[in-house]
């Protein structure tokens, strides 16, 4: 199945390039995840990576660290924290992604400019649909407030 080989292909990138391009896999979903919706709570970053609420701690504390991420009193519920993506967390993921990017192209230089322009278009339309299917709810999922 492709998105089992793409998913493959990630994460050997991702292992392979976690020290040059300074993200683990974690904190590379997690500043995704903040980018798209920020603030979040700590509880949705790890529901929405399935990860353990103690390894999410861990992430955003590593982000936090690195001057990545920040963390937040939420105003509405004391008792929790906002994770927000700091410019040079935003940066680093834009590194990161387009060293995928580079990364990628290479797989595909046996491709004419025709061939590859086809399957990007094709594969944006997808991304739109599958987005655009998820904020209705379609896989499961509600879209909810964000936090200020």
């Amino acid at each position: 199945m492709l998105s089992a080989r793409l998913t493959r292909i990630a994460q050997r990138f991702a292992k392979s390039r976690e020290g040059s391009l300074a993200l683990t896999q974690p904190e590379y979903r997690t500043l995704r995840a903040l980018r798209r919706r920020a603030p979040r709570r700590m509880k949705q970053l790890a529901e929405w990576q399935l990860l353990s609420s103690q390894t999410m701690s861990q992430t955003v504390d590593q982000l936090v660290v690195a001057g990545l991420a920040t963390r937040t009193e939420d105003s509405a519920d004391r008792r929790h924290l906002l994770i927000d993506p700091t410019p040079a967390g935003l940066a680093r993921l834009e590194a990161y992604e387009n060293a995928f990017v580079q990364y990628l192209q290479g797989a595909l230089d046996d491709l004419s400019k025709a061939e590859a322009s086809d399957i990007a278009a094709a594969l944006a339309r997808l991304n739109a649909a599958i987005s655009s299917k998820r904020e209705a709810g379609y896989f499961g999922s509600r879209r909810r407030a964000v936090h200020a």
